[in-house]
């Protein structure tokens, strides 16, 4: 059951994808507009909080990820870390991917 769920919401997201971009459908959706003064002088600020959350986050998960190979760590971890063959090097790259990711848009995005 969860491989159509997951499938289904995969199909979805690709016609989504597939049919915003294409000019007569692109052409009926709704325009979204923030004409407040005060409305764009509060979005640069949510996007810098939105961004601090997400690397909080993000750098709580490497120090999780780190942790999970410390020496001290306790049995049932180390048992898993066993168990599924688990490489510290490759662990800690796919988890500050996504942050260097972020940080490396946020900087291009606001030196640009």
């Amino acid at each position: 059951m969860r491989y159509i769920v997951s499938g289904a919401i995969l199909l979805a997201t690709l016609v989504w994808l597939v049919l915003s971009y294409l000019p007569d459908v692109a052409a009926a959706l709704p325009v979204v507009a923030f004409d407040s003064q005060l409305v764009q002088a509060t979005l640069p600020w949510l996007a810098g909080i939105t961004l601090l959350a997400f690397v909080a986050i993000q750098i709580d998960l490497v120090r999780a990820t780190v942790r999970w190979f410390r020496p001290t760590v306790e049995s049932v971890t180390a048992q898993a870390v066993r168990e599924f063959n688990l490489s510290r090097g490759i662990e800690v790259f796919w988890t500050v991917l996504p942050l260097v990711g972020t940080i490396t848009l946020a900087v291009w995005l606001i030196g640009g």
